[in-house]
């Protein structure tokens, strides 16, 4: 017991280290580094999708209009949830991502929100995410 009283600060310290760490490794909103691996996915356009690939989705696709809904192509009016993209990080909104068991398709009227969107979610660790493609661009 003297041990514990002449050292409470250092053991204090030490527990509070080891708390910040656990919450850390145990977060739902942790982000995963793996720069390399996104990085490829946007040199290969795997993440991109057309509105084409998408009709053999059915009702499994969630699309998240990053923007008003009004921007949202008609052919994909079905499972649309809009999201402004300060709010995607939201615990709610996290969940319905999660959630979804089919493609969870990005839509905005700039690609550039779309594209950022993309690598913050994929670095939380959600798969099955796709940028939807803009009808002059290519895809692959």
């Amino acid at each position: 017991m003297k041990i514990l009283k002449k050292n409470w600060l250092i053991l204090s310290i030490v527990l509070l280290v080891v708390a910040m760490v656990l919450i850390r490794n145990f977060s739902p909103n942790c982000f995963r580094y793996d720069a390399v691996r996104w990085a490829a996915a946007s040199a290969d356009r795997s993440n991109i999708i057309s509105a084409d690939q998408l009709a053999g989705e059915g009702e499994r696709v969630l699309l998240i209009s990053l923007g008003s809904p009004a921007e949202v192509p008609v052919e994909l009016k079905g499972r649309t949830v809009t999201i402004p993209p300060g709010e995607i990080l939201g615990r709610e909104n996290i969940r319905v991502i999660r959630k979804n068991k089919g493609p969870v398709v990005l839509f905005s009227g700039d690609g550039s929100v779309s594209a950022r969107v993309w690598m913050v979610l994929s670095e939380t660790g959600i798969k099955n995410l796709y940028i939807l493609a803009d009808k002059n661009a290519e895809t692959p």
